[in-house]
């Protein structure tokens, strides 16, 4: 967002010329000659009582003049849903603070809020009372579209990344499918993803291709909604969904759930879909915890490499990932994740595709450790979620 002043608003001009044409009459007034035809005593009342009240409206006029506020526009960006490639994020607008010096950040934040991005009072994920990891420095991107915050903190003994991201339109928070294509037998790495779309930060999603089960809309289309049973339930709904709106809002399905392709169809339509993640479980729930006794998918009993993505407000997110690092395991059950996850000031959050797929990418890298071979070795994916700045998208002008 950018806003500026307008020269010269139409209401101003309008004004002036009032008080001009006002001033002009009292000039007159004044120069009223006494041969004019009205009696000296009773004409030197009435122009004086004239002229008072002229005084009076133009002071009125003056006053109101004085006291209003000029009129602002504002431009609000956003980006198209049929580009498929987002506007390239600005060099000047990235950032480094070294990982012992958080307060710093909160120079970054007050930015933020200078921008319009962050409101006075609004809550954040990032605590400069953390005990961080010394291992990566915080990183952030920051312009008037867009927060990213990146960091490593110590949880529980475990190292979790975390990536913060406010944004301005809900169009900065995107989908992108290998090839942009559902059903594209192509993988690649995350990075060659990130650096296609012009990502300011990106991040693993569900794995669609993966697996045959599970709802997937793209595009705000249904592309998979498999019938064909299994393990005694039909393969649409043996995951808990969660689909994202045009307004950038998440809401989900439940384990279990039972409506027809059509009804889903005009559910999508009703909430205005985007576009949805199939993997989970939920793990928060209107800001508490969740606990999980069974579920298909992510081995949730076991110690693995997690990730999932929180909504803390409107367009106001939060990703964490725990991973393996030097001297420290990543060995979190589902139910584990859920807690910790819950300690951040997300109102819900959503499990995504964990182990080697757990992955951000952020600037020209990736920021958290990749399972097994330690930044070494990514896995080609089918998909991922990403977030960009709207900067050099389509400019829409509001007025103030």
């Amino acid at each position: 967002m950018k806003g500026k002043h307008s020269a010269e608003p139409p209401w101003i001009f309008s004004l002036c010329m009032i008080i001009s044409s006002l001033l002009c009459l009292v000039w007159a007034l004044l120069q009223l000659h006494p041969s004019s035809g009205v009696s000296g005593q009773s004409a030197n009342s009435r122009s004086v009582n004239t002229v008072a009240e002229v005084e009076a409206v133009v002071q009125r006029l003056t006053s109101a003049l004085e006291g209003a506020q000029p009129e602002v526009v504002r431009i609000h960006y956003s980006i198209p849903e049929e580009d498929t490639v987002a506007p390239p994020p600005l060099e000047t607008c990235y950032g480094t603070i070294p990982w012992d010096q958080p307060e710093l950040v909160l120079e970054v934040l007050d930015q933020a809020r200078e921008y319009g991005l962050l409101g006075e009072d609004e809550t954040v994920a990032f605590d400069v009372n953390a005990e961080f990891s010394d291992d990566r420095d915080i990183e952030y991107y920051l312009d008037e579209t867009i927060l990213t915050l990146c960091w490593k903190e110590i949880v529980d003994n475990r190292v979790c990344s975390f990536v913060e991201v406010k944004i301005a339109d809900a169009s900065q928070f995107r989908r992108k499918f290998a090839d942009d294509t559902f059903g594209s037998p192509n993988r690649y790495y995350s990075t060659e993803m990130h650096k296609s779309t012009n990502a300011v930060v990106t991040m693993n999603a569900d794995f669609y291709q993966h697996r045959d089960f599970g709802i997937v809309v793209y595009q705000r289309q249904l592309r998979r909604f498999p019938l064909e049973p299994s393990q005694g339930m039909h393969k649409y709904n043996v995951l808990e969904n969660c689909f994202v709106t045009a307004q950038g809002d998440f809401l989900y399905t439940e384990l279990g759930q039972e409506f027809t392709q059509e009804e889903l169809e005009a559910w999508i339509a009703e909430n205005d879909i985007l576009f949805s993640i199939s993997f989970g479980p939920v793990l928060v729930k209107d800001g508490q915890p969740r606990q999980i006794d069974r579920y298909l998918v992510g081995e949730i009993m076991g110690g693995y490499v997690r990730a999932g993505i929180g909504q803390m407000g409107p367009l106001h997110y939060l990703y964490m990932c725990v991973s393996n690092a030097p001297h420290r395991v990543a060995d979190w059950t589902v139910n584990q994740f859920a807690n910790a996850f819950a300690r951040k000031p997300v109102q819900s959050a959503y499990c995504l595709d964990g182990g080697q797929t757990a992955e951000i990418v952020f600037r020209d890298g990736t920021y958290n450790y990749i399972e097994y071979m330690f930044n070494t070795n990514e896995r080609p994916v089918s998909d991922n979620i990403y977030f960009a700045t709207a900067i050099g998208g389509v400019e829409t002008e509001v007025r103030e």
